[in-house]
């Protein structure tokens, strides 16, 4: 199972997406409802690994509002506004 979290500061969290392939192609995950127009909304996803090796995971959220996380985060001072695609590895014994 992948889990996660998302979240955005200007309205609601209106899906959330994992791809596998780098990118290419993305598949959308289960959302828990939120407690409120502006919490963190638990997401989760069921990936069957069928072959052992090494994966990435890439998620990424999309407001109502139409904006979609990035897949490579705009330079920003200190960091402070980074929103890129999040992005784990992990390998499969």
């Amino acid at each position: 199972m992948i889990q996660g979290i998302a979240w955005t500061g200007k309205g609601a969290i209106q899906k959330v997406e994992v791809s596998l392939r780098d990118g290419v192609t993305w598949k959308e995950a289960h959302m828990d409802l939120p407690m409120s127009r502006y919490s963190w909304i638990p997401w989760s996803y069921e990936w069957k690994a069928n072959k052992k090796g090494k994966y990435t995971i890439l998620s990424r959220a999309s407001d109502r509002a139409g904006r979609v996380q990035p897949i490579k985060a705009f330079w920003n001072r200190k960091g402070y506004g980074y929103n890129a695609a999040d992005k784990v590895e992990v390998k499969i014994e």
